[in-house]
């Protein structure tokens, strides 16, 4: 039978842990709770708000669901099997929604922002548990979130990123307090660690980081092999379903967003991510409160969030980081700054020098994090990561130009089945809801295989080449990134456009007071004849 673990000693003066219950606060700590807790609902409501957008690489995920929810299966292409998605559990929400007639350019982000704010409450519930609710270090992790431009911006974006932080979190709490408990069976963890990988693949490193500080207890005799092998058996049994699946239906062990976008070790560009992140929010003058709550008599928790964030750290500097500003970051920002809020209370020294030390650090966190977050949204034109600004613009524009374009197929302007080629694929290919090949490879399993020519922009390296899309009678190419122009810009744009080594030329078709700029792959007989009912102005 497994054995619980010692109780926490915590620093002189302060509270000690409420275990195995979850209280609500009464009476006097009321008066401590009431203003940190509205003053954390309104920083996450503004920042939300303020910060609120739709990428465009959700509607990938859309596209993927749509599909789904109309019976064409999984598929980017209807007929064409490829994995082109890396949330396998989002990709099945929204088309859930879908099915029941909803919206999932609305949901996701209604989802996306419930998820962030059942977070907030679970980090700041975890820590009264432990420290009690009279502590107003209990807030100091949720108001840090909440007034951050990252935490809270990527509540929205409708991606996955909020749901899959919340549930990578909500498992490693699980995992303690399993532990704390003496579960016999601890199977919560497991299965809230196994929804996160499904979510998003970085989850199974989560899980073997905890699956490790498992064995270790298990060599220590703290707990017994057969609670070790029901741990297991959930996320093992979710996971290899999931692969085995995704096997037979795809023909592949991996995604094929990993043969896109995973190149190999890019460490200069990985540690560039990390360190524009550190940079803004100031990160660095805080790094010495991670390592304090060691000194606990109970380390393991502690323990456990350091791993997780320096491991998740190292694997995002090995490939490269992200394209889109500190996405991949938001995962271990709750683990970051629990740690900061724990490693407070742990500042040594006589109780008053402590007290004083830990505010004024506190309110340097605070004021920092709410700086970083209302400061202009500064370009990054030069580090290949996008700004919230920039990718909020781009999505904005691209949606603009599916919708146009829906119009024309819907007034028999432009065939349905016209096959189109885009660098951005979300918001183009969703509306048109065209054959599409993606040409950075994400969509495409043929180019995601290419070999790397040169190192660019990190997972959008791949390029569809020449003869391809000849094959494939690409009728639309978007050379530029922007198919829909408003009337007479063409002026400003070439005339041709090289692409592997060749020189396409740049077609010009007005409709409805815009004007489509894009190549073609048609001979000039086809091209005129699909393009028939619009005045061809090259």
């Amino acid at each position: 039978m497994d054995r619980s673990a010692d109780a926490t000693a915590d620093p002189p003066g302060e509270p000690g842990p409420q275990r195995g219950r979850i209280l609500l606060p009464r009476g006097g700590a009321l008066a401590i709770v009431l203003p940190f807790f509205l003053l954390t609902a309104v920083l996450f409501c503004y920042n939300v708000g303020h910060h609120f957008f739709l990428g465009d690489d959700c509607f990938i995920s859309f596209r993927y669901a749509r599909h789904l929810a109309a019976g064409q299966g999984l598929v980017w292409n209807p007929g064409e099997r490829v994995e082109g998605y890396t949330n396998f559990l989002w990709v099945i929400l929204m088309a859930g929604v879908l099915r029941l007639g909803g919206k999932p350019e609305v949901f996701s982000n209604l989802l996306g922002i419930a998820s962030g704010a059942v977070l907030l409450a679970a980090l700041v519930f975890d820590t009264a548990r432990r420290i009690g609710w009279r502590s107003p270090f209990v807030w100091l992790a949720p108001l840090a979130l909440a007034a951050g431009r990252s935490f809270t911006a990527w509540c929205t974006g409708g991606l996955e990123t909020m749901l899959f932080t919340l549930l990578v979190f909500a498992a490693s709490v699980a995992f303690v307090r399993e532990r704390e408990t003496g579960s016999s069976l601890p199977i919560l963890s497991s299965i809230l660690f196994a929804l996160a990988t499904l979510t998003r693949p970085e989850g199974a490193l989560f899980a073997g980081i905890a699956g490790l500080f498992f064995l270790g207890d298990l060599l220590a005799r703290r707990r017994s092999v057969r609670s070790a092998l029901i741990w297991a058996f959930p996320y093992v049994d979710v996971v290899a379903a999931h692969v085995v699946w995704r096997y037979t239906y795809y023909g592949a062990w991996l995604p094929n967003t990993f043969y896109a976008k995973v190149a190999g070790a890019w460490w200069e560009q990985g540690l560039r991510y990390i360190r524009l992140f550190a940079e803004d929010y100031r990160i660095v003058w805080f790094l010495p409160l991670l390592f304090l709550p060691l000194l606990r008599r109970e380390r393991f928790a502690p323990a456990l969030y350091l791993f997780m964030l320096g491991g998740y750290l190292a694997y995002l500097a090995f490939i490269g980081g992200d394209r889109f500003e500190y996405r991949f970051l938001v995962v271990v920002m709750p683990f970051f700054y629990l740690l900061v809020g724990d490693g407070l209370r742990w500042i040594p020294g006589p109780r008053l020098v402590r007290g004083a030390l830990a505010g004024a650090a506190a309110v340097a966190l605070l004021g920092t994090t709410y700086l970083a977050a209302q400061a202009p949204d500064p370009g990054r034109e030069h580090s290949g990561v996008a700004s919230l600004r920039d990718i909020k613009a781009y999505a904005e524009r691209r949606a603009a130009e599916g919708r146009f374009l829906r119009g024309l197929i819907d007034d028999g302007s432009l065939p349905p089945d016209l096959v189109l080629c885009v660098g951005g694929a979300g918001a183009v290919p969703y509306y048109t809801d065209w054959p599409t090949v993606d040409r950075r490879g994400i969509n495409d399993a043929t180019i995601a295989r290419l070999p790397l020519k040169e190192r660019g922009v990190v997972g959008h390296e791949h390029d569809a080449p020449y003869e391809y899309l000849r094959d494939r009678r690409v009728v639309m190419f978007d050379v530029f990134n922007g198919i829909v122009h408003e009337r007479g810009e063409s002026q400003g744009f070439p005339d041709a456009m090289r692409h592997d080594d060749r020189l396409l030329p740049v077609r010009v078709v007005a409709a409805g007071g815009h004007e489509l700029l894009f190549s073609t792959f048609l001979p000039e007989q086809d091209f005129r004849r699909t393009f028939a009912r619009l005045e061809i102005v090259r």
